[in-house]
């Protein structure tokens, strides 16, 4: 029998995935979402066309708990043997935890003339420096560039936390849960995922809509959702089949 890739855990009654070659294997109350693995199929080829197709298709009707990307186990067997029954009690208190709640994920994007232009209103050291730079020879001017790059950046974080934290404070109290998780690239103001009751997707959504206009200009956002958990579930998911 072929290796088998997990996806993630649905309650064992979940209707299945329409997604080809996608099945359950079920043990009680639970049920790995799981396809097979070809032996001429590069495997990282199939899980990256596949892995979040299948768990966001899944989590459109019924409860879902992700299982950490990448996972492979030997067979069927091993599925139950090794992660659903020696797991089953944890995997049915986690799906009953997260049953009726999605996650929201926000990402927001500085514009960078309006960054620069704030850092540099900000820091009376970083503006004369910048003036210093510029009336400076190229060469003459390196070092005072150096140093005004490394203020610039100490600035620059500064304003990140204090964004980052002013836009998690204002959609915390419609969320259950939040997370602020590390910036995915330079540009980034924040990246923070929300456990929102489905009861309250549209007025969180409202939400996020009201503060997009507000950041315009300054702050780009980017709303994603809803997820399953990915950022909510931890370990509890993935306890004896991590690989």
């Amino acid at each position: 029998m072929s290796e088998v890739h997990v996806y993630g855990v649905v309650p064992s009654s979940a209707p299945a995935v329409t997604t080809s070659g996608v099945r359950l294997i079920a043990h009680r109350d639970v049920a790995a979402l799981v396809s097979d693995l070809q032996d001429n199929e590069p495997r990282a080829v199939r899980v990256l066309r596949s892995h979040w197709r299948v768990l966001e298709e899944a989590a459109s009707q019924t409860t879902v708990l992700p299982v950490r990307f990448g996972t492979v186990m030997a067979d069927d067997s091993a599925v139950v043997e090794e992660f659903l029954a020696p797991s089953h009690d944890e995997l049915v208190a986690s799906l009953a935890e997260m049953a009726g709640k999605v996650q929201l994920t926000l990402k927001g994007f500085y514009e960078q003339d309006a960054l620069l232009s704030s850092v540099v209103g900000r820091s009376p050291v970083i503006a004369r420096l910048r003036d210093q730079v510029r009336s400076l020879p190229e060469a003459a001017a390196y070092y005072k560039r150096i140093e005004l790059g490394q203020l610039v950046a100490a600035e620059v974080d500064r304003a990140r936390d204090r964004d980052a934290q002013e836009i998690l404070g204002r959609l915390r109290p419609l969320a259950l849960d939040a997370r602020l998780e590390a910036p995915t690239t330079a540009e980034a103001a924040v990246n923070a995922a929300f456990l929102v009751d489905v009861r309250q997707i549209d007025e969180f959504s409202r939400a996020v809509a009201a503060l997009g206009r507000e950041l315009a200009g300054r702050i780009r956002l980017r709303y994603v959702g809803p997820l399953p958990p990915y950022s909510f579930t931890g370990d509890a998911a993935g306890t004896g089949a991590w690989g």
